[in-house]
């Protein structure tokens, strides 16, 4: 690697992870936290498809690298990507069996597995057609923020936290040390998305930049817009053969003959120039002294007719056979689905079936949130939702003065929303297992639910034939954030729930005014301080006590209810 790719490469990573860093609460306004994500053709391309509507906010910027790709060659793939940054740091450790051999490394010994990468754009693309996004399996952007996000992120978290601990028994010398806390964050999935990154590092055992040469989608589409491209590698006539470049260079692009190359498999990462020993590689467009090099567009990388139509029919039959499948969206004049009914979707999340075809499952959203609720599913939404974003209440609520997973999510499958707007988002509602309730099976005292709710949706109501009033949910009160789940003191399952009877989610327009339409009555209590200011976190919101001298006068018979309690 020379010197000029490994520090744009540097600048590039530090640079991504440094936005990843920034997809947070409170949402700092003008950063695109997205922009790598953006950038990336196959999100922005198999996404439209899938959602038959035009992302201008991910087509735009995806089309300028392509144009770019039109003059530089493959510059994104060699300099850009942080997919293709990590493979390059981690093959510093690894060698591949080409690497110890020149002529193994050459571009006829390694072209059989070149042609799968088209094969899986094909399939993505087909798939996209019926309306399924295959793209997060692919898309080398999505895979790289998803496994920085849920892996990651919270290992970092988790060996900061550790070191104060260890820190803590110098406690004597670092008095403060004992208040210093970093909160850890926890991900399901978090495991297999692990070890998908680990097998696509160790595919390069077999090929330096296995995933870019042979399976990557973005790699077939740059590959595509570059064979013609302005920059060439170019050989005068003072080669002598020496195999360094042959040997050395990273996507295998360089024939036998040390002179032509295939131009739609070069990076462009200056390498073979920089190890030349009489310095007879250059780049640049071709001019009178060069031979001229061999642009061969596709060649063997290319799947056959046969192969190619095999990878529709693929793309077309397996996106069928997710479509038929149980849980889908019916079309029956609204929009009915056969799916667990705990499946809660972060607030402003589009129609399902739009919401699918869109979502790039890159976990944005998911590291974002302050709270952790949002967690990557696994297949309560069938193989189609994998990975996709749901709230976990009994792990932790929605916080009240939070939308910044509408904010940072690429592809507005989670819509950006202003925090009145949020506020005014119904995602589901609560309900309560009777069998559970402390205080309608066990006729116990417990305000939990209803101190916790920041809508005042839960009331208490006394019953016959108990002693204490039990708890009641309003319905068009409640927004599902839920407070009440996760706070509620029966251990285990929580005794009040959250499903999704009564969702809204709209594809565009005001909630606030849906809201209206519908009859709901979205106000929070006034509260003593924020849930959640623009400094300071606080996990749960503060509690407002009832006056008692305001709810008794002269003339009024005194409640016999406990304190805390209303009378029907």
């Amino acid at each position: 690697m020379n010197r000029f790719q490994r520090i744009i490469q540097t600048i590039s990573l530090s640079f991504f992870l440094i936005l990843i860093f920034w997809a947070s609460h409170p949402f700092r306004a003008g950063i695109p936290t997205d922009v790598f994500l953006r950038l990336d053709p196959s999100i922005g391309i198999v996404s439209s498809i899938g959602d038959r509507t035009f992302l201008w906010e991910a087509l735009i910027p995806a089309g300028a690298v392509l144009l770019l790709t039109l003059i530089l060659g493959r510059f994104f793939c060699g300099y850009i990507c942080p997919m293709g940054v990590m493979l390059d740091a981690c093959g510093f450790f690894i060698q591949s069996a080409p690497s110890r051999n020149s002529q193994a490394n050459s571009y006829g010994n390694t072209s059989k597995y070149r042609r799968y990468k088209f094969l899986f754009l094909i399939f993505v693309v087909f798939a996209a057609i019926c309306g399924v996004s295959f793209v997060f399996w692919g898309s080398p952007i999505s895979l790289v923020t998803r496994f920085v996000a849920l892996v990651v992120h919270p290992l970092v978290l988790l060996a900061g936290d550790t070191g104060i601990e260890l820190l803590a028994s110098f406690e004597s010398y670092l008095p403060q040390i004992i208040y210093m806390q970093i909160p850890n964050r926890v991900f399901a999935t978090n495991e297999f998305v692990a070890v998908l990154f680990v097998a696509i590092v160790l595919l390069s055992l077999i090929q330096p930049r296995f995933w870019c040469r042979n399976l990557c989608p973005s790699g077939a589409i740059f590959a595509i817009f570059s064979p013609r491209s302005v920059v060439k590698r170019q050989v005068n006539d003072s080669c002598i053969h020496c195999n360094l470049c042959l040997k050395n260079c990273p996507t295998g692009c360089i024939n036998e003959d040390h002179v032509s190359n295939v131009n739609s498999e070069c990076i462009v990462c200056l390498k073979c120039s920089k190890i030349c020993p009489v310095s007879a590689i250059s780049f640049g467009p071709h001019y009178k002294g060069t031979r001229p090099p061999t642009v061969q567009v596709l060649n063997s990388s290319f799947p056959t007719r046969r192969q190619t139509l095999a990878g529709m029919a693929s793309g077309l039959v397996f996106a069928g056979l997710i479509k038929t499948g149980w849980n889908q969206p019916r079309l029956m004049g609204q929009e009915k689905r056969l799916t667990d009914a705990e499946l809660l979707r972060p607030p402003g999340s589009i129609p399902e079936r739009e919401f699918l075809a869109r979502c790039v499952r890159c976990g944005l959203c998911m590291k974002a949130c302050p709270t952790n609720t949002l967690q990557p599913l696994w297949f309560k939404a069938g193989l189609e939702g994998m990975f996709t974003p749901v709230l976990a209440p009994r792990l932790a609520a929605c916080e009240l003065n939070c939308a910044t997973c509408g904010q940072v999510c690429p592809t507005s499958a989670i819509r950006p929303l202003d925090l009145a707007e949020k506020k005014s988002v119904k995602i589901g509602t609560a309900w309560i297992d009777r069998q559970a309730c402390l205080v309608w099976n066990q006729d116990k005292k417990c305000l939990v639910c209803d101190e916790v709710c920041p809508y005042n949706a839960v009331i208490f109501k006394p019953t016959e034939g108990r002693k204490n009033a039990v708890p009641h949910v309003i319905p068009n009160k409640c927004t599902g954030c839920g407070w009440c789940e996760n706070k509620c003191p029966v251990e285990g399952t929580s005794a009040i729930r959250i499903n999704i009877i009564g969702e809204v989610r709209l594809a565009s327009g005001s909630y606030i005014e849906k809201s209206k339409e519908y009859g709901l009555e979205f106000k929070t209590e006034k509260l003593e301080r924020d849930i959640l200011g623009p400094e300071t976190f606080d996990s749960q919101p503060a509690v407002t006590v009832p006056n008692d001298a305001s709810n008794t006068s002269a003339t009024t018979k005194p409640s016999e209810l406990p304190p805390g309690f209303i009378e029907d």
